[in-house]
């Protein structure tokens, strides 16, 4: 009886296994709607540590794009001596923030998966200026403002058809500035030159599809 009983089990267990071993076996769904959410790990043209990434959401509708957002935000610190007295020092320093909307296609592949996309958006900056002569000093302030152009790609790994692990490398193309021209100091006396802040911010990310 006690055989008999573990074959009953044997036999219901491998008619369990069947349907699993075919659902995980079939081809990916297509999603209803997925979530993009991605880390910034660099930008080329910052000098140190950044912030920010990506989100996007994708959608089944054919031929209609999927909409997304992106952000990277930096500081960087600049000191020039004065051309005119080596006891006159400039130093800079400048939080800049990038933020853009962008619209991608996703292009589908038989192992990876690929999204496209363009957007536009704004770079801010602000800049605190400090002249130092000698003993003295004399602060200001310089906001500035200018737009910015997007080009990105991402590429991933589907696994099955709910989750989608991905790197991704978007171009911010901006104006050069100079970043003192709101500010009240003058700064004849100091060599200083256009910034030029476009560059690539890499990420890393994950899709969940919902």
């Amino acid at each position: 009886m006690l055989n008999r009983t573990k074959h009953l089990i044997k036999i219901c267990l491998s008619w369990c296994l069947i349907p699993l071993s075919l659902i995980l076996a079939s081809p990916a769904k297509a999603q209803f709607i997925g979530l993009n959410l991605d880390l910034a790990i660099a930008y080329s043209a910052a000098p140190g540590n950044v912030s920010g990434g990506s989100v996007g959401v994708t959608h089944p509708v054919p031929f209609f794009p999927n909409i997304g957002v992106s952000r990277v935000i930096f500081q960087e610190k600049q000191t020039e001596t004065s051309t005119a007295s080596s006891s006159n020092s400039l130093s800079l320093v400048t939080d800049t923030k990038i933020e853009t909307v962008n619209f991608f296609y996703n292009i589908p592949f038989p192992v990876v998966s690929i999204a496209i996309g363009i957007g536009a958006g704004v770079m801010t900056t602000n800049t605190s200026v400090t002249e130092t002569s000698g003993n003295s000093s004399n602060s200001d302030d310089s906001d500035l403002s200018t737009p910015v152009s997007e080009g990105f790609i991402h590429i991933g790994l589907p696994f099955w058809s709910i989750i989608e692990f991905h790197i991704g490398y978007h171009l911010m193309s901006v104006s050069k500035l100079d970043l003192t021209n709101e500010s009240g100091i003058s700064v004849t006396e100091y060599s200083l030159d256009k910034k030029n802040y476009t560059g690539g911010m890499t990420t890393i990310g994950v899709q969940i599809a919902l």
